[in-house]
């Protein structure tokens, strides 16, 4: 009776995993693994990693740039062409203190013609007495600007807004002269210009490390496909 219940036990004991077992289930996860190769990345994928990420960096520099010049161009090209014009104006105000032998109106429209500017001369109350550009009757309360009352205080004015229907800015500078004060005015135009051509040359740039980036993305994906 031991003797059946001890086979029994023998057999209950033998059922289910075994080292055996365990060691064959083992082998074959390891040559499962070892058959299965690694997945590669094709060169076209590899290309297309290497050029999104210098097209990325590309964009970002090429906006930070744009930013940076425009900001800064015009604000150096608007204080330059501000101690230009303030010069001119100076030197038109003592041409208009001095000048004898012409007419303030013909002192005025030679200085516009010569300086490129539009040339304007007031009087103490305010009264246009002399306008390169416009006809002096159309120009009542044109005194009355801030650019003309600082000058009738013994200041340099200087402001700026748009003048005309193409919303282009114009710079105005008025300095004091005895009896009154003279403004020479310029439009700011030329600043959007050179920006403009600023912006150009920055896409050819761009153009050029584009090209640059698709190249070396395109020798890039073939040494690293050749390694692999």
């Amino acid at each position: 009776m031991s003797t059946r219940e001890g086979g029994r036990d023998i057999k209950k004991r033998g059922v289910g995993r075994t080292p055996l077992n365990d060691s064959r289930v083992l082998r074959n996860h390891v040559l499962l693994t070892e058959t299965v190769p690694p997945r590669k990345t094709g060169r076209r994928g590899t290309f297309l990693l290497l050029f999104l990420s210098s097209l990325a960096i590309i964009i970002v520099i090429s906006f930070a740039i744009s930013v940076s010049v425009n900001q800064f161009w015009r604000e150096t090209m608007r204080q330059e062409i501000t101690r230009d014009l303030t010069a001119k104006a100076r030197m038109f105000a003592a041409a208009v203190d001095t000048d004898r032998i012409h007419k303030i109106t013909d002192i005025a429209a030679q200085e516009g013609q010569f300086a490129g500017v539009r040339a304007t001369v007031i009087d103490v109350n305010g009264k246009v007495i002399a306008d390169s550009e416009i006809p002096v009757a159309s120009l009542e309360g044109e005194g009355k600007r801030p650019e003309f009352a600082a000058a009738l205080r013994g200041q340099t004015g200087i402001e700026s807004r748009q003048r005309n229907l193409f919303g282009i800015p114009v710079l105005y500078v008025a300095v004091p002269v005895p009896g009154g004060a003279v403004r020479l005015g310029y439009p700011l135009a030329d600043i959007d210009i050179a920006l403009e051509h600023a912006r150009k040359v920055l896409l050819l740039g761009v153009a050029v490390a584009v090209a640059g980036a698709l190249l070396i993305s395109d020798v890039g994906s073939r040494v690293i496909q050749r390694h692999e």
